[in-house]
């Protein structure tokens, strides 16, 4: 006889009805969801005394005819479905809401992305990955693409600030629009609120019908009373768990899971600490006053433009040039965002009669050259150093020739005159011109040529939360936390 159709209800549980799961499945569930007490299986192996403490933990509910799960559970049931030729028909009651406004303001390392991609096939998933490893951001990425109003569960204040921060520099959400629920203030955002654990127990009522999208940050340090009663409360359609380690102190780990979703994304430490820290050099941060209304990515051009016709941004890099030519005596390189900004550069350059030199990039692809590669650029042959001056001269080179050519360039002071993202190959390319301009030919640790250490004036956009963004991300790269190089400088 053909096994029943299982409706699987989903909310902000998942119910079944007891008669029509079949017997292969329901044991499944049970092995799964019915696990021994680590509580008293400690205490059992020490001697000690057990009082009440249940032998079991059930994850199961039995609500007269309705079997009742943990919402996270509704990947694994619906694989044990498949696998055992169980029919069944999912019947969706989540909250989904009104999209909200929301754009990511920055970029993703290849591995960040990799875990949006994998959390955003999923509607309730656990993302795991060690401090500092970059989960906040992922979280904010995949909050901007879910659109949806979001409740951020913090279990520790110390985690508040963070990711007040992030909120502002990478979705652009003015600080007073974000909501908090901490410390007795409660005030929901219409995008996105900040909510710590304990002051959610109290008032989750007031804002489940409100909420399309639960966080919960540091899973493994939540109490289990959060994962079970709190989590619970939401129906919204899409949850994600931020974890830093696979083990909670309670032994409870399987909660997690249960409540927030299955792992689907493990950072790997490497890919995490991968460039950081590689460019050596010392680092002048300056920080411009170019503004724009800046809104969203198809405003991206015309900032640009505007940046690299800036007078008072220019004039600020032709004085650091002049300054650094005074006692120079090879050439300097200044990446620029193209032929327009060389032009304006060069303008300002020769009015305070600087030499300037304009290379002629012509490019001859190698037999292995591939320069869409982002990992590591082509091989090749570059004709910019056929009539390359010597001595002290501003060298002005696209961000796009400079990638090309920079093996061919030697020099101990690099003017980063556009806001570059550093993916692989540029930060690749940086390294390599500066450790050839070291006369050590340079680990880049403390490089120097004739007393002199290689130096990258780094100008920072901070008016702008994108350009604010990449800064943070080259800063990484640096070794040297942003706000250090900035009053340093």
């Amino acid at each position: 006889m053909a096994a029943k159709l299982l409706k699987i209800h989903v909310a902000e549980h998942i119910r079944i009805p007891a008669g029509d799961v079949s017997p292969q499945v329901m044991r499944k569930i049970q092995d799964r969801l019915v696990f021994t007490n680590p509580e008293y299986e400690q205490r059992h192996l020490r001697g000690e005394w057990i009082g009440g403490i249940p032998a079991q933990i059930n994850c199961i509910r039995k609500m007269g005819s309705t079997y009742v799960l943990p919402r996270g559970f509704l990947d694994q049931l619906v694989d044990l479905c498949r696998k055992f030729q169980q029919p069944y028909k999912i019947i969706d009651n989540r909250r989904v809401l009104d999209p909200v406004s929301m754009e990511f303001h920055g970029q993703l390392k290849e591995y960040q992305l990799q875990a949006a991609e994998e959390i955003l096939e999923r509607d309730a998933a656990t993302l795991l990955g060690g401090y500092k490893s970059g989960k906040t951001v992922i979280a904010l990425y995949v909050i901007a693409q879910r659109k949806q109003p979001t409740l951020v569960l913090i279990p520790r204040m110390d985690l508040l600030e963070g990711w007040l921060t992030k909120i502002v520099n990478f979705l652009q959400i003015p600080l007073e629009e974000v909501g908090l629920f901490v410390q007795g203030l409660h005030k929901l955002g219409e995008r996105i609120t900040v909510a710590h654990t304990a002051e959610m127990m109290k008032v989750w009522k007031k804002v489940k019908e409100r909420v399309g999208f639960v966080v919960l940050d540091e899973c493994q340090r939540s109490p289990a009373k959060v994962l079970t009663q709190l989590i619970p409360n939401f129906d919204s359609r899409y949850l994600l768990g931020l974890c830093n380690a696979t083990q909670r102190y309670d032994q409870l780990s399987r909660f997690i899971y249960l409540h927030m979703g299955d792992v689907v994304y493990s950072i790997n430490e490497h890919d995490a600490r991968e460039g950081r820290g590689i460019i050596r050099a010392h680092v002048v941060a300056r920080p411009t006053e170019f503004d724009y209304p800046y809104r969203g990515r198809d405003d991206y051009a015309a900032m640009l433009q505007a940046l690299m016709t800036d007078d008072e941004r220019t004039r600020m890099i032709a004085d650091d040039v002049a300054t650094e030519l005074e006692d120079a005596d090879r050439p300097l390189v200044v990446v620029s965002g193209g032929a327009v900004h060389n032009a304006v550069l060069q303008a300002e350059l020769n009015r305070r009669g600087i030499r300037v030199h304009i290379p002629d990039c012509r490019w001859e692809e190698g037999p292995e050259g591939d320069l869409d590669n982002e990992d590591e650029p082509g091989e090749g042959t570059c004709h910019c150093l056929d009539d390359f001056p010597e001595g002290p001269v501003a060298v002005l080179m696209s961000a796009e020739d400079f990638l090309r050519c920079y093996r061919h360039l030697r020099t101990d002071v690099l003017f980063l005159a556009v806001p570059l993202f550093f993916k692989k190959a540029v930060t690749h390319a940086i390294r390599g011109v500066l450790m050839s301009g070291s006369s050590n030919g340079g680990n880049g640790a403390g490089a120097s040529l004739n007393g002199r250490r290689v130096k990258i004036y780094d100008y920072v956009d901070h008016k702008i939360g994108l350009f604010e963004n990449y800064f943070r991300m080259r800063s990484y790269n640096y070794g040297v936390h942003p706000d250090v190089l900035l009053n340093n400088n």
